[in-house]
């Protein structure tokens, strides 16, 4: 019989599924939509479509640490493969391996929500920040939104002029009233993510508006700031090459997170490098999973 590895990037949207062939070293990839409470389901559709006995599993999930999530996922890939090494980690971690291959370095993930991860060479690990957007996720788009939110109910309840930028967000929800820009607010979180005004705000930079460009800057050095936190944790040995990979959409928007943010950098961890990620959360899923049977 076949025998296989395989590595798991469960994300808010979709699950993708990478398995490796022992003998051949032949990769495949499939994908489904994520279930919508985040769980297994999902995953072991895919599993079925391996076709051989799995020697090693290592799946990357979102919120790890809430509730039952990570029990539900381990005993289902278990009893689907019963005799496989099986290792569910946060999504992160995977995503580490596979944008830095040599697993020595700095993650940096500004999406929806944030989160800093790394790894030594000495085999050390550290996460800093993530904590959700109830209390932290400084630098993603949900804080951007939260952020811009209070300062368009501030104008709307007269606390201060309203500016071009919260008139937009006025023009977006369809109301300068406190009590319904705030109800519709909660609304298109719900339906479009905590992050739903970002792109306003990029559209807004885009055509010079100061207050727009300030809420990328101010983000890139929450994200900094955070990078700094985990290296100093970490204490990276003098002839380690430390790469910082910025992943995520908040990443994407342009230049106006990138050059403060290696502004920063430069100026607080000189020698750090600031790249690409060099592969993708299921790359890295998949590698973690091969390391588990060397």
């Amino acid at each position: 019989m076949k025998t296989f590895v395989v590595g798991i990037d469960a994300g808010g949207t979709s699950v993708r599924l990478r398995w490796k062939e022992s003998a051949s070293g032949i990769e495949e990839q499939v994908r489904l939509p994520a279930a919508p409470d985040g769980g297994p389901e999902p995953a072991l559709e895919l599993l079925r479509q391996v076709p051989g006995e799995v020697l090693a599993l290592t799946a990357g999930i979102t919120k790890v640490s809430r509730g039952d999530t990570k029990a539900a996922w381990e005993q289902t890939l278990r009893t689907a493969c019963p005799t496989a090494a099986v290792n569910v980690v946060p999504d992160f971690v995977v995503a580490f391996h596979g944008a830095v291959p040599e697993g020595v370095g700095l993650l940096c993930v500004a999406g929806t929500g944030s989160v800093i991860y790394g790894e030594s060479g000495r085999g050390e690990s550290v996460r800093v920040g993530g904590r959700g957007w109830e209390y932290g996720d400084e630098g993603s788009g949900a804080s951007v939104t939260a952020e811009l939110m209070r300062r368009t109910l501030r104008a709307c309840d007269g606390l201060w002029p309203h500016t071009p930028l919260t008139r937009a967000v006025c023009a977006t929800l369809e109301t300068d009233d406190a009590a319904l820009v705030g109800e519709r607010g909660r609304q298109r979180a719900l339906s479009f993510g905590r992050g739903f005004l970002v792109q306003l705000v990029a559209a807004s930079a885009q055509n010079g508006d100061d207050e727009a460009k300030g809420l990328f800057t101010g983000a890139a050095g929450w994200l900094a700031r955070y990078v700094r936190a985990a290296h100093a944790q970490l204490d990276f040995a003098g002839g380690e090459v430390v790469r910082v990979v910025c992943v995520g959409g908040m990443w994407e928007l342009g230049d106006w997170m990138h050059p403060p943010f290696e502004l920063l950098m430069a100026r607080w961890l000189p020698g750090v490098i600031t790249t690409a990620p060099r592969g993708t959360p299921c790359e890295g899923a998949l590698r973690l999973a091969e390391r588990s049977v060397l």
